[in-house]
C-alpha cells in the first residue's frame, strides 16, 4: 500500500519519464523514420487563392513514427508569421494551462477540468473524449507540467500510472473507458535569430507530439481520421490563443500552508474560481525538484515567500473583478485578516514579449491561531470590462510598478532548451520532399487510411472480415434510414398496452416493415438496454423463448447468436441465427440484428434442423432514446419472414408483447447484469437465469483484441522506448448492474481471482449512466490459455439491512458512490422531455465537429478581404499557396481604430441607453400590428418547447430562479428575461382571466398606469396604448402594443376520446399564452396622440411580454396542490429615452418577479366571470416544426355566428361588462337553419337539404344574397363541392335535416352567449342587464358606445337560463371540495318557431307552416345584433339564503346540478367550447404573413380619433342605413392584384382605402336631381370643390395627413336604391344621410352614348381653349453669318406652348417646343 507521498512520487516519476521521452523525440527530429502523413483535402478548395492570412489545415505538416513496443507517435508542425500570431508566450501558456478551454480547440474533447494542483507548474486533469462512440466513450487522467523562457514554451502531459491505491476521483468511471496517453507535448518557439536570418522571416513555430492509445479496435483510429483531428487541433489552438489568450487569468504560485482544492475556469463568464484552504504550516513540506526542473534553491525560496499566499497572473489590457470570501468553523477564524496587492512590471525594451502585459495579483492570509483550525477561501477573478484595473470586492485596487525579475532562467530545463534550439533550425526536406509526398500519399491512400483488422490465427480471411463489416454497415444504413423516415410514411395499425404499431407505407407490396413505439416513465436508458440485450431475460417477456447461445464474438460491437423458440400449437418450433451489433451514444442505444447463415463467413453456424423452421430476419432493430432522465422511448423495427405457413400478420401482436414485456420486466425487476465492455479477451458464453437470479459470463484472452495505435505496414519500429506509464497488457471486463431494483447487494465470484476490481455507483438520474459499474482487471501476461469466468448473484438474504454491499470471492469490496445534490435531482426530475435528434451512430462525433469547425473557419476567411493573400510559409520549403508580400499597416491601423471604438462604447455602456441599430431599431410600419404579436407568440412557443437550460444564464435565485438570455431572434441588444414558478390552488384559466383584464392589473402590477384601446379584431385581440410608471428620475413610458390570447390544442389522440371529462381535463392542461408586442405608431396614425398620450410621454418598445400558463398534471410526480399552474413570464422591454442600459436590464430582471404579486392577488379574490361563448382568444394548431420558423399564418373561423368585442371586469365594484356581435344574418340564413345551434356535432356525411317552397324570383334573390354573404373562397368553391360539410372539421356545420335514427331534426333557438359565473363572487346574488341593437350597416363598431340608446321597438326577446355546473375535475380532486358552485348562464333568442318548414299533412291535406316572422326577426335576417351584457352584484340585505339571479328585473331560476344534467346534458355543461375557438395555424411555407381577419378591425375607439375626422361625423354609426356591402372592401383592381402583393403592400392598400366610416348629415335633395341621375353623374366620384370654403376645421381635416380623406363611394358598387339616390337615404328623423369613406377605387359603367357625348364636349372645350392661344411662330435660327447663304440646312421649328408677356423689363416668359428640320 502506498501513502499519499509515495503516490505523488509515482506521478512525478511518470512525468519525468515522459520528459525524457520527449527529449529523445526532439533529438531524432532529422531521423528518416519520420514519415510524412498527407491530409486529404476537399477538391472544391483546389485552385482557389488564399483570401486570408489565417493558417489553414493544409498548412500543418504531419509526420508519424513507429515506436518499438508502443503506439505510433505523431508530430505536427505549424509555422505562423509573427505579424499574424500572438507573440507573447504568456498567452499560449494561459490557454494550455486551462483545460476547460481544450474543448474549444480540440475537436475530440467533450469536456476537461483540473482535478488537483501538485505544484505551481504541475497539474492533474481529467479529459472526456468523444472518440469512443458508438462504443463506450473514452476518458483520460493526465499529469501536466509547463515551463518556459523568453523564447520557448514547453507543456508535457502523460497519463497517470495505474495503481490500486489511486484516490476515488481518478479511478475509472464506466461507461467511460480509461485510455492511455503516452505523450501529449506542446512546444511553442519564437524564431527570430538576427545572426542567422531565415528566408521566412520572424515566425512562431508550434510543434505537437501525440501518442495516445484510445483502446479502440478497428473502428475509428485510422490514419486519415487522426490526421484530420490533429491538423484541426493545431489550427483550433492557434485561433483560441489569438481570440482568448489575452483574457485568461492563471494561477502561477502558492506556498507553504496553502492547500489548493479546486481550480475552475468558466469559459462563458471568463472567470477563474480558486478554492483553497489555509492549513497549519509544515516545515518539512518542500517542493518537488528534478534534474530538468526547478532549481532546488529557487524552489525553496518561492515556496517560503508565498507562505499562506496565492499568486495569479492577470492580463493588464482588460479589467478584472475579484471577489474574496472566507469561511471557517468559527467566526474568529473566518474573520482573520488578509491582504491583497497587485504589481506590474515596468516596460522593457524586449520585443519578444509583444504587447502582452500582466499584473501579478497576490493574496496573503494571517497566521492561524492554532494547528486545529482550517480557513476556507474562495477567490473568483472575473473579466469586468475593457478598461484596465482591478476591483476587489467592489473596491478599486491600486497597482504598483516594480522592477521586473526574471525567474524563467530558474524554471526551464537547460537540456530541453538546448534540444529545442537545435530543433528550431531543423530541415525537414529528407522525408518531406515533393516526390516523397506523392509516394507516401499513394501508400497512405491504400494502406494507412484503412483500419488494421487483427484476427486470430484460425480466424477467417481478411476478405471475410471485410465482407462482414460491409454487411453490418449496409444493414445499419437501412436501419437508420427507417428510423429517420417521416411520420407521414407510417400507417398506424393498432394500439394496445401502451404500444403503437405502424406499418411502412411502401409502394412495394412485398416490403412489410413494422414499427412499435412505447414510452416508459421511471426507466433509464441502461435498464432497458440490459433487459433487451441480456439473453436470459427474454424468457420473462417472451413466452415462446427457449434458448440463446453465443456462437462467436466477432469484435467489441458485433456478436453471432443462435436463438430458439418453443413450439406452440399449431406453430412449429423455430430458430434463427443473427448477427447482432450494438451502437451507443450518451442519449441513444441502437441494437440491430439480421440473419447470417453463410457457412463460408461463419463456419460455426449450426446446421438447420429439418424439424425446426429457420426464420429469415432481414432486420430487427431496437432504438432506446432518453427523452428525459426519467423517461425513455423504446422503438422496435421488424422486417422478417417467419417461414412455414405462418404469415406476417402475426408479427404486430408479437411486437406488442415484446415491447410491453420489456418495459414491464424493467419496471418490476430492474436491469439485470450485463457486460458493457470487454478488452483484451473474447467472450465465450453468456447465460442469465432469472429464476435463480444469477448471471454467468465466460471469456478467454485474445491477443488480437489488445488495442494499440494504428501502425502502417511499411513503418519500421525504432529503438526509442516510450514511457512505461501504460504498464503491462491487461484484460478488462466491465459490468453494469441495477442495485435499486434487481438486487440490493451482490455476491460475485471471479475465477481466477482478479488483479484489481473497482466499483462505482451512480445515482439513477445521473447523465453518465445510473447503477453499479464494476471493472474487473486480470493480468494478460502468462494467462493466455486460461479461461476466465464471472458469476454475479443476488446477495444473500441473511443480511437484508446492508444495502449496496458488493462481495467478490467472499471479500467485501469498497464501492465508490457518486452522489447528486438534492437540488440537481429535483431539476433532473422536472426536466422536460426532449426527443434527441435521430442521427446515425456509426461515426464518432469528432468527425462532425471537425467538419463544422472547418466550415466556420472557411466562413470567417470568406469575410476577410479577398485581395489580402496568405503569407504563411511552410517549414520544409513546400509552397502551398501563392506567396505575396503585402504590408499590414492598413490592417493594423483599422484594427487599432476598431478596438478603440469598441473600448469606448463598452466603457459607457453601463450608463448609456440601450440602442438598437439597423432595421430593428423601431417597428416597421409595413407590418400590421398583429403580426408583431404573432411573432412574439412563435417565440413563446419555442421557449415552451425547448429545455430551460439551453443558453439561459441564471440572474437571481431569490424566491424563484430568473434567467437571462440574449437571443438574436428577439433583439441583439436587449436580453430576454424569464421567470418560472408554480402557483398552487389556481388553474390556468383563472390566471388568464386576471392577466387579460387591465382593471385587475392595476392591483398586482405596480408599474401599470393606464391603457387606451385602439382597435379590436375579435376574440379579445386588440391594439392599445399602455402607460407604464417610471421610477424617479425617469418619466413614464408609453407603449404601442398588440395583444392576444392563445391556447394550445390537444393532440389528435386525446381529441378522439369519447369521455367528455377527459377532453375537459385535457383542455385544462393545455398551455395558454398571453402575448403582447410593440408595433409601429404609424399604424394608428388616424388616432389623435393628444387624446391618448396627452403628456407626450417617451415611447418604448416591448419586444416580447408573454405569459405561459400550463395547468400541471394532477397525477404527476410533483406533490403540488390540485389544481396547480406552472406560470412562466418572458420579458424583453426597451424603455428607450434616457434610461441607461443597466437600469433597463434591472427593470426587466424584476418584471418576472411579478408572478408573486399575481399569485397573492389571485388567491385573495374570487374568479371573475368567464366568457365561454363567444370564445376568448385563439386556438393554436399543433406545431410540427420549429415555432421560430413560422412565417405564414392562417386563421379559420370556427364560429361565424358570434364575435367577442371586449370583456371588462371591475374588481372594485365586482361589475362585469362584455360586448359582442351576433351575425344573425348568417345564423338565420336558410342554408344554416337546421344546424346553426348544433352543440355536439357528429362525423361528416352526405347531406340532404329541405327548403320551404318559394317563388323562383325569391329563390334566385335569396341565393344571390347567400352567395354575397359568403367569403370569396366559399362562393367560388360552392359549385364544385357536392358536400360543403366535408371541407369542415368536426366542429363545422351540419347540413343534414335528419338525425342518425332517421328522425326529423327540429330547429333550435339561437344560442347567443354562455358565461360561467362563480357564485362565491356574488354571495347575495347578481343582476344581469342586457342592451342590444340591430345593425344593418355592418360597419366597424364604436368601442365607446357599441350599443348606444337603442329604440324601444328594437329590444330583442332574450331568454335566460341558469344552470349549476358540476365540479371541475381539477377542483374536485383538490382539498377544497366544498367551494360554492359555479353557474352557467345561457342567453338565447326564440328563433326556432319561425324556422319550421312548410309541411302538408298527407292524411288531412292541412298545410302547417311557421307563424309570421316578427319585425325583430326580419331585421335580424338583414343585419346583425350588437349585444352588451352587464353583471352587477345584487343589493345587499336580501333574506334569501340562496343565490338570487335577476335579468332585467325578472327573476331567473338556477337549476340544481342534477336538474342541470338532466335538462341540458353533461356534454353541454362541461364543454369548454374550445372547438368553437378560431384556429390559428403557422407554417414556414409561402403564404400571407398574417391573416386578413387580423388586419380588419371589428371595433374602433372613435373617441380617440383625430378631431378632423370627428368633425365630419354628423350622426352615430348605429343610425347609418343599410348601404353597400362593399363600401369597406378593397378596390377591385387591388384585389385582383392581391396575389402578387406582399403583406406590407396589402396592409398599405387596406390602410389607404379603409378608414373608419363616418355617417354625416347632408341637405335633402330631390331624388331625380340632374347631378345624381343625369349626364354629369360621374362627377359625384370627385370631391366637392366647395369644401375649400368651409370652416377651418374642415380644411384641416382635408389637408391633415393623419385624417382620412372623405370621398363618396362610387354608386356602381351599391344597390339600385343607392344608385338612384347617391346622396343618401332618409333616416329615422327624416334627414338624408350619406356614407363617407376613403375612395374605394371602383369605376362605374356608362353607356356608349354618354362616352361619345363626353368626348365631343371635351373636344369642343379644348378647341375653344386652343383658339385663345397665339398662332405658332416659325423662326429660322442662323448660328453664324457665314452660313447665311446656306439657309436650306438650318431650319428649326419653334412651337410656343405658354406665354406670359411683360414679366420684367420688357421681357416675356415663354414655354416652347423646338423641332429640327
Amino acid at each position: 500500500m502506498l501513502d499519499g507521498t509515495g503516490l505523488r512520487q509515482s506521478w512525478y516519476a511518470s512525468l519525468d519519464d515522459a520528459d525524457t521521452y520527449f527529449r529523445q523525440l526532439l533529438a531524432s527530429h532529422a531521423s528518416p523514420d519520420w514519415k510524412r502523413t498527407p491530409l486529404s483535402v476537399d477538391s472544391s478548395g483546389k485552385g482557389k487563392a488564399r483570401a486570408s492570412p489565417i493558417p489553414e489545415v493544409t498548412d500543418v505538416l504531419l509526420h508519424r513514427k513507429a515506436v518499438k513496443g508502443g503506439d505510433t507517435v505523431y508530430r505536427a508542425i505549424l509555422d505562423v508569421p509573427i505579424t499574424d500570431a500572438p507573440t507573447s508566450l504568456e498567452c499560449w501558456k494561459a490557454v494550455l494551462s486551462a483545460p476547460e478551454l481544450r474543448k474549444e480547440w480540440d475537436p475530440a474533447v467533450e469536456s476537461a477540468h483540473i482535478i488537483e494542483m501538485l505544484d505551481q507548474a504541475t497539474r492533474v486533469s481529467k479529459i472526456n473524449f468523444t472518440l469512443g462512440w458508438p462504443a463506450n466513450p473514452r476518458d483520460a487522467v493526465i499529469v501536466s507540467r509547463s515551463f518556459n523562457d523568453s523564447t520557448t514554451l514547453v507543456d508535457i502531459s502523460t497519463s497517470l500510472p495505474r495503481s490500486p491505491d489511486a484516490p476515488v476521483f481518478i479511478r475509472p468511471s464506466p461507461p467511460y473507458v480509461r485510455s492511455e496517453v503516452a505523450l501529449f507535448a506542446w512546444c511553442v518557439q519564437l524564431i527570430n535569430d538576427p545572426l542567422s536570418p531565415s528566408k521566412y522571416g520572424p515566425r512562431i513555430r508550434i510543434t505537437c507530439f501525440w501518442q495516445h492509445n484510445l483502446k479502440a479496435l478497428w473502428t475509428f483510429n485510422s490514419t486519415s481520421s487522426l490526421a484530420q483531428q490533429l491538423c484541426a487541433m493545431m489550427i483550433g489552438l492557434y485561433k483560441t490563443v489569438k481570440e482568448r489568450g489575452a483574457r485568461v487569468p492563471q494561477l502561477i504560485g502558492f506556498g507553504n500552508g496553502v492547500s489548493v482544492e479546486r481550480v475552475r475556469f468558466e469559459v462563458d463568464r471568463e472567470a477563474l474560481t480558486l478554492d483553497y484552504s489555509i492549513v497549519p504550516e509544515d516545515d518539512d513540506d518542500t517542493p518537488h525538484t528534478m534534474e530538468q526542473g526547478l532549481n532546488e534553491l529557487y524552489a525553496v525560496r518561492q515556496h517560503r515567500r508565498l507562505a499562506r499566499s496565492v499568486e495569479c497572473a492577470l492580463p493588464a489590457s482588460v479589467g478584472w473583478d475579484v471577489q474574496i470570501t472566507t469561511k471557517a468553523s468559527s467566526e474568529q477564524v473566518s474573520q482573520l485578516p488578509w491582504t491583497a496587492h497587485a504589481t506590474r512590471s515596468a516596460p522593457t525594451s524586449d520585443s519578444t514579449t509583444g504587447e502582452y502585459e500582466k499584473v501579478i495579483f497576490a493574496v496573503k492570509h494571517a497566521t492561524l491561531p492554532n494547528d486545529h483550525v482550517v480557513l476556507k477561501v474562495r477567490v473568483t477573478v472575473e473579466l469586468s470590462g475593457p478598461s484596465s484595473g482591478i476591483r476587489i470586492n467592489g473596491i478599486p485596487q491600486s497597482i504598483e510598478q516594480v522592477e521586473e525579475r526574471d525567474p524563467l532562467t530558474h524554471t526551464v530545463p537547460a537540456q530541453v532548451l538546448q534540444d529545442m534550439s537545435s530543433a528550431a533550425d531543423m530541415s525537414l526536406n529528407g522525408q518531406s520532399s515533393m516526390g516523397s509526398i506523392a509516394e507516401s500519399a499513394s501508400r497512405s491512400s491504400t494502406i494507412a487510411d484503412r483500419p488494421q483488422l487483427r484476427r486470430a490465427a484460425s480466424a477467417r480471411t481478411a476478405a471475410g472480415d471485410k465482407s462482414i463489416l460491409s454487411r453490418v454497415k449496409r444493414n445499419y444504413i437501412y436501419f437508420s434510414s427507417l428510423m429517420q423516415e417521416p411520420e407521414a410514411k407510417w400507417k398506424r395499425n393498432v394500439e394496445a398496452r401502451g404500444v403503437t404499431i405502424a406499418q411502412l407505407d411502401s409502394i412495394d407490396p412485398t416490403l412489410v416493415v413494422y414499427r412499435a413505439e412505447a414510452t416508459f416513465v421511471g426507466l433509464g436508458l441502461w435498464d432497458l438496454y440490459s433487459a433487451i440485450a441480456t439473453p436470459g431475460a427474454r424468457a420473462y417477456w417472451d413466452k415462446l423463448y427457449d434458448d440463446s447461445v453465443l456462437i462467436e464474438d466477432l469484435n467489441e460491437l458485433t456478436e453471432l447468436w443462435h436463438h430458439k423458440t418453443k413450439p406452440a400449437w399449431p406453430v412449429t418450433e423455430r430458430d434463427s441465427v443473427v448477427l447482432k451489433t450494438v451502437y451507443k451514444s450518451p442519449t441513444t442505444i441502437h441494437i440491430f440484428a439480421f440473419s447470417a447463415d453463410d457457412p463460408n463467413l461463419f463456419p460455426h453456424v449450426p446446421p438447420a434442423d429439418p424439424n425446426v423452421i429457420r426464420t429469415q430476419i432481414d432486420l430487427q432493430g431496437w432504438a432506446i432514446e432518453a427523452l428525459s432522465p426519467t423517461t425513455t422511448q423504446l422503438t422496435l423495427l421488424e422486417q422478417s419472414d417467419p417461414k412455414g405457413w405462418s404469415n406476417k400478420a402475426s408479427i404486430p401482436q408479437q411486437m406488442i408483447l415484446a415491447v410491453a414485456g420489456v418495459g414491464e420486466f424493467a419496471i418490476r425487476c430492474g436491469g439485470p447484469p450485463i457486460v458493457t465492455r470487454l478488452e483484451g479477451a473474447r467472450a465465450m458464453q453468456s447465460r442469465y437465469d432469472h429464476e435463480r437470479g444469477n448471471f454467468r459470463f465466460e471469456y478467454e484472452p485474445c491477443t488480437s483484441r489488445r488495442t494499440s495505435g494504428v501502425q502502417s505496414s511499411e513503418d519500421s519500429p525504432t529503438t526509442i522506448t516510450p514511457p512505461p506509464s501504460a504498464g503491462l497488457p491487461v484484460i478488462e471486463c466491465e459490468l453494469r448492474c441495477d442495485l435499486d431494483n434487481w438486487a440490493s447487494s451482490l455476491d460475485i465470484v471471479v475465477d481466477p481471482p482478479p488483479q484489481s476490481i473497482s466499483c462505482l455507483r451512480r445515482h439513477r438520474l445521473s447523465s453518465g449512466g445510473g447503477g453499479l459499474w464494476l471493472t474487473i482487471t486480470h493480468d494478460a501476461v502468462g494467462g493466455e490459455e486460461e479461461r476466465l469466468q464471472i458469476i454475479v448473484r443476488r446477495g444473500p438474504m441473511s443480511a437484508p439491512k446492508e444495502k449496496g454491499l458488493v462481495m467478490v470471492n467472499g471479500a467485501k469490496v469498497d464501492v465508490d458512490v457518486e452522489e447528486l445534490p438534492d437540488r440537481e435531482v429535483k431539476n433532473l426530475q422536472k426536466r422536460k422531455r426532449v426527443k434527441p435528434a435521430r442521427v446515425p451512430l456509426d461515426q464518432p462525433p469528432v468527425i462532425g465537429v471537425i467538419r463544422r469547425r472547418r466550415a466556420e473557419w472557411d466562413a470567417d476567411a470568406g469575410t476577410q478581404t479577398p485581395d489580402e493573400p496568405s503569407r504563411l510559409p511552410t517549414p520544409d520549403g513546400i509552397v502551398t499557396s501563392v506567396p505575396t508580400f503585402v504590408a499590414s499597416f492598413n490592417k493594423f491601423f483599422s484594427f487599432a481604430v476598431e478596438q478603440a471604438t469598441v473600448t469606448t462604447q463598452q466603457a459607457v455602456a453601463a450608463i448609456s441607453p440601450a440602442m438598437v441599430n439597423g432595421m430593428d431599431a423601431i417597428p416597421s410600419a409595413s407590418k400590421p400590428p398583429m403580426q408583431y404579436a404573432l411573432e412574439a407568440l412563435s417565440y413563446l412557443q419555442s421557449v415552451h418547447a425547448r429545455p430551460k437550460s439551453e443558453g439561459w444564464a441564471l440572474v437571481s435565485e431569490k424566491d424563484f430562479p430568473v434567467y437571462r438570455k440574449t437571443d438574436p431572434e428577439i433583439s441583439p441588444v436587449i436580453p430576454v428575461h424569464k421567470g418560472e414558478k408554480v402557483i398552487e390552488g389556481v388553474s390556468a384559466e383563472e390566471l388568464a382571466s386576471v392577466l387579460a383584464n387591465y382593471d385587475c392589473r392595476k392591483n398586482w402590477d405596480t408599474r401599470f398606469d393606464s391603457v387606451h384601446v385602439f382597435e379590436v379584431f375579435g376574440a379579445d385581440l386588440h391594439t392599445e396604448f399602455v402607460v407604464m410608471k417610471g421610477a424617479f428620475p425617469f418619466r413614464d413610458r408609453g407603449f404601442y402594443l398588440a395583444s392576444l390570447t392563445a391556447r394550445e390544442t390537444a393532440s389528435s389522440s386525446s381529441s378522439r376520446r369519447i369521455a367528455s371529462d377527459l377532453e375537459h381535463s385535457q383542455d385544462q392542461r393545455a398551455a395558454i399564452y398571453c402575448v403582447s408586442a410593440s408595433f409601429s405608431p404609424e399604424s394608428v396614425s388616424s388616432f389623435s396622440p393628444s387624446k391618448y398620450n396627452s403628456y407626450s410621454l417617451p415611447v418604448g418598445r416591448v419586444y416580447v411580454d408573454g405569459w405561459i400558463l400550463e395547468t400541471l398534471d394532477p397525477y404527476g410526480a410533483e406533490n403540488y396542490a390540485i389544481p396547480s399552474t406552472k406560470c412562466t413570464r418572458v420579458v424583453a422591454v426597451d424603455y428607450a429615452g434616457s434610461v441607461p442600459a443597466a437600469v433597463n436590464s434591472m427593470i426587466n430582471g424584476m418584471l418576472p418577479k411579478s408572478i408573486i404579486a399575481v399569485e397573492s392577488y389571485v388567491k385573495s379574490i374570487s374568479s371573475p366571470p368567464l366568457m365561454r361563448l363567444p370564445s376568448v382568444g385563439l386556438a393554436l394548431s399543433p406545431v410540427v416544426e420549429d415555432p421560430l420558423r413560422q412565417t405564414a399564418w392562417t386563421l379559420r373561423r370556427r364560429d361565424s355566428n358570434r364575435t367577442l368585442i371586449a370583456a371588462r371586469y371591475d374588481p372594485a365594484n365586482r361589475a362585469y361588462k362584455s360586448s359582442m356581435i351576433i351575425n344573425s344574418s348568417t345564423a338565420l340564413s336558410p342554408r344554416r337553419s337546421s344546424h346553426f345551434n348544433d352543440a355536439t356535432p357528429k362525423a361528416r356525411r352526405m347531406t340532404l337539404t329541405v327548403r320551404a317552397k318559394s317563388p323562383p324570383d325569391e329563390q334566385r334573390q335569396s341565393r344571390s344574397e347567400e352567395l354575397s354573404d359568403l367569403p370569396p373562397s366559399t362562393s367560388q368553391t360552392k359549385s364544385v363541392s357536392p358536400d360543403p360539410g366535408r371541407s369542415r372539421s368536426r366542429d363545422g356545420a351540419r347540413t343534414s335535416t335528419f338525425t342518425s335514427r332517421g328522425e326529423v331534426r327540429h330547429p333550435k333557438d339561437l344560442l347567443v352567449s354562455e358565461l360561467v359565473i362563480d357564485s362565491k363572487l356574488y354571495p347575495d346574488g347578481y343582476e344581469i342587464h342586457l342592451a342590444s341593437r340591430i345593425d344593418r350597416s355592418k360597419t366597424r363598431v364604436s368601442l365607446s358606445s357599441p350599443v348606444g340608446d337603442a329604440p324601444p321597438e328594437q329590444k330583442l326577446p332574450f331568454s335566460y337560463s341558469a344552470f349549476t355546473l358540476p365540479p371541475s375535475p381539477l377542483h374536485s380532486a383538490g382539498l377544497n371540495t366544498d367551494r360554492p358552485p359555479r353557474h352557467l348562464l345561457r342567453l338565447t333568442l326564440p328563433t326556432a318557431q319561425y324556422q319550421v318548414s312548410t309541411i302538408q299533412d298527407p292524411l288531412t291535406g292541412e298545410v302547417r307552416s311557421a307563424p309570421p316572422k316578427p319585425q325583430w326577426f326580419s331585421e335580424m335576417e338583414e343585419g346583425r345584433v350588437i349585444l352588451e351584457v352587464q353583471i352587477k352584484p345584487a343589493p345587499a340585505g336580501r333574506s334569501s339564503k340562496k343565490t338570487t339571479v335577476t335579468a332585467d328585473g325578472n327573476a331567473v331560476t338556477v337549476l340544481a346540478e342534477k336538474e342541470s344534467l338532466s335538462s341540458l346534458g353533461r356534454d353541454d355543461l362541461v364543454d369548454s367550447r374550445a372547438l368553437k375557438m378560431d384556429l390559428l395555424a403557422g407554417s414556414s411555407g409561402d403564404g400571407d404573413a398574417i391573416p386578413e381577419e387580423l388586419q380588419e378591425a371589428v371595433a374602433v375607439a372613435d373617441h380617440l380619433l383625430e378631431d378632423a375626422s370627428l368633425a365630419l361625423q354628423g350622426v352615430s354609426q348605429r343610425d347609418t342605413p343599410d348601404t353597400t356591402k362593399s363600401s369597406s372592401a378593397v378596390p377591385e383592381d387591388s384585389a385582383d392584384a392581391g396575389d402578387n402583393m406582399t403583406v406590407a403592400e396589402k396592409f398599405r392598400v387596406r390602410r389607404t382605402h379603409q378608414a373608419p366610416q363616418v355617417a354625416v348629415s347632408i341637405p335633402e335633395t330631390p331624388a331625380a336631381d340632374s347631378s345624381t341621375n343625369g349626364l354629369l353623374r360621374f362627377l359625384n366620384a370627385y370631391p366637392n370643390p366647395l369644401l375649400r370654403f368651409t370652416t377651418q376645421s374642415r380644411r384641416s381635416s382635408v389637408h391633415s395627413p393623419a385624417a382620412p380623406s372623405c370621398e363618396h363611394v362610387p354608386g356602381s358598387i351599391a344597390g339600385d336604391g343607392q344608385r338612384k339616390d347617391g346622396a343618401g337615404a332618409p333616416d329615422a328623423r327624416g334627414e338624408r344621410v350619406g356614407l363617407l369613406s376613403r375612395r374605394a377605387g371602383g369605376r362605374g359603367s356608362y353607356p356608349l352614348s354618354t362616352v361619345v357625348i363626353v368626348a365631343l364636349i371635351a373636344f369642343l372645350v379644348g378647341s375653344f381653349l386652343r383658339s385663345l392661344l397665339s398662332p405658332a411662330d416659325f423662326i429660322y435660327v442662323v448660328p453664324d453669318r457665314r452660313e447665311f447663304e446656306e439657309a436650306s440646312a438650318g431650319w428649326r421649328e419653334l412651337r410656343r406652348l405658354f406665354e406670359v408677356k411683360y414679366v420684367l423689363g420688357g421681357w416675356d416668359f415663354q414655354i416652347a417646343a423646338v423641332r429640327r428640320h
